[in-house]
């Protein structure tokens, strides 16, 4: 009988160190093991199209934040109507005298109102007029590789000059205020009329080597367009666009216009990109 009663309390023990042990299990478990939840931080920290420390903002939008947009919807309307002017028949007069005539690029308020030629030499319109004549002016042209009617990326070149002509206003998007002022660049083919909005200008080196070799995005596959707006907005200069409206896959062409930019290093280039918003 002595013995059933002192092993009423060993038993009570024994559940109590039992109950003890196993709270204590499930408190480290938890601790240790918590669930997989993604935070709002882990969300901020998503490196796929975010803008780099560096790069400094343009003026804040004043309008109310928005949703952001997916692939699915549509463009968002220009903020201010803007009307295409560019005349096709004017490429089409240009063409009949030189074949090597593309299409017409302009940028109202600036002297950038040029055909854009197009030979199998890059280098050849770098010292010749668009008619074929000899001069350090050159021509603006489309680098050889690309179509303005197809290409996801168009490169435009043009000389810097001192008297201002060519693509020497490209500079001048350095500035914020200047560039909010001339936010859109028309193009024109033999068929349509494009209108596209500045992105970003940028000061890169622009030759073999380069960090982002932006020269070389041309044709792209989804992977080469996300990693192509991300370099672009990670290292501009003065950024224009909208993280809340970015250029889309497969819908939205950029044309990039280079220039050299002043300044000891003749390697530096002032690039301005921009995408299409409109079509006719």
């Amino acid at each position: 009988m002595v013995k059933k009663i002192l092993m009423i309390p060993a038993s009570l023990l024994l559940l109590a160190g039992a109950v003890l042990c196993f709270g204590m299990l499930y408190l480290s478990w938890s601790f240790t093991f918590p669930e997989k939840a993604v935070t709002a931080s882990a969300e901020m920290s998503a490196p796929v199209l975010t803008r780099s420390e560096y790069v400094q903002p343009t003026e804040p939008p004043t309008e109310p934040p928005t949703e952001e947009v997916t692939e699915e919807e549509p463009e968002p309307v220009p903020e201010d109507p803007y009307y295409m002017s560019l005349d096709m028949n004017n490429v089409a007069s240009y063409y009949n005298s030189n074949h090597d005539v593309v299409g017409w690029v302009k940028v109202s308020g600036t002297a950038i109102n040029y055909p854009i030629m197009q030979n199998e030499d890059n280098n050849y319109y770098v010292s010749h007029t668009w008619n074929g004549a000899s001069s350090h002016a050159g021509a603006i042209f489309a680098d050889w590789r690309c179509r303005l009617e197809t290409s996801d990326n168009t490169l435009v070149y043009g000389h810097n000059m001192a008297n201002g002509s060519m693509f020497s206003a490209l500079k001048n998007y350095k500035s914020s205020s200047w560039g909010n002022a001339h936010k859109y660049i028309e193009v024109a083919t033999l068929q349509h009329r494009y209108l596209y909005r500045v992105f970003s200008c940028n000061v890169l080196y622009g030759e073999a080597g380069a960090k982002f070799e932006y020269w070389n995005f041309i044709e792209m596959n989804r992977t080469d367009y996300r990693n192509f707006v991300n370099s672009i907005i990670n290292t501009a200069t003065v950024f224009y666009g909208d993280t809340r409206h970015l250029p889309r896959v497969n819908h939205n062409k950029f044309i990039t216009l280079q220039t050299c930019n002043s300044g000891a290093n003749d390697g530096i280039r002032c690039v301005v990109f921009a995408y299409l918003v409109e079509e006719r």
